[in-house]
């Protein structure tokens, strides 16, 4: 097959924070050619370069009308996560462009994340290092790091990350509460954890906290300052390791199948939103 003409090949802006391996992908065919971006640049930069875009992959970048409306020539927008707050979609829907979404691709690294977060918690990470850097050896039976072995954790949302997360702390020993009232008692049963019904006494009874839900009408303000008490201690360190809603009013978890329909209706077609 003749190679194709230059001119003829489709222009993906993509940000420069993409791996070598998407750009090695994308230099192993004939019909496309990748034109990188740096995320954050300059809005008028941003749109000269959209101008003559077939396609765009966002990563930390806003997509909105003003966008939308400088990329004549664009089919398909891409999200590097599976978030899209900061992406118009009605806007996208008024143009019949779909949005992506990357699934599971980062799944692992945000459950590792969560890990990460947890054990620096539980064994003090930072304060233990400036203990040990200022010579306050004995600083550290103050307040003394603990394990993560036969604690409590609550899992918020029960789909792609929540289900690594589990899987990881159960290998650590610990008790894992499941509150996702979309994923049935034998089910979360089946993977080793304790179905919890009442997202207040779940949070009462753990020392952990993560949540993975997706941000909508009915998670957002999911936790206020009643449902998040201060720190008594380190072994009740609360751990939200990727909260997409926000602090408010709080919204128990009984509509979201109501809420979420609202919002497909709205959107273009697009990679499902579903758990994390």
């Amino acid at each position: 097959m003749a190679p194709i003409a230059a001119s003829n090949k489709k222009r993906l802006l993509l940000p420069t924070t993409m791996t070598q391996p998407g750009w090695d992908v994308l230099a192993s065919r004939d019909d496309v050619v990748g034109v990188r971006y740096t995320p954050g640049l300059p809005t008028a930069e941003f749109h000269a370069l959209l101008a003559d875009a077939d396609a765009v992959g966002l990563s930390v970048t806003p997509f909105g009308a003003a966008e939308l409306a400088a990329a004549p020539r664009l089919r398909v927008v891409g999200r590097h996560g599976v978030g899209y707050d900061a992406v118009d979609v009605p806007a996208l829907t008024g143009r019949r462009i779909p949005l992506m979404i990357v699934g599971t691709a980062n799944s692992v690294t945000v459950a590792e994340h969560a890990m990460f977060m947890m054990m620096t918690l539980a064994k003090r990470g930072t304060a233990m290092v400036a203990m040990v850097r200022e010579g306050r050896w004995t600083d550290k039976f103050v307040d003394r790091p603990v394990e993560l072995f036969e604690k409590v954790l609550l899992v918020i949302g029960f789909g792609r990350i929540g289900t690594r997360i589990a899987k990881r702390c159960l290998g650590m020993e610990m008790t894992v509460l499941v509150y996702d009232p979309y994923v049935t008692a034998a089910t979360i049963r089946a993977a080793g954890c304790e179905p919890a019904s009442d997202l207040d006494v779940a949070v009462a009874r753990a020392d952990f906290v993560t949540i993975h839900c997706p941000k909508t009408l009915e998670t957002s303000g999911l936790f206020d300052a009643a449902r998040q008490p201060p720190l008594q201690s380190p072994q009740r360190g609360r751990h939200p390791a990727r909260r997409r809603g926000n602090a408010g009013s709080r919204r128990p978890l009984g509509n979201r199948r109501r809420a979420q329909s609202a919002q497909r209706a709205r959107r273009p077609a697009e990679a499902p939103q579903r758990r994390q």
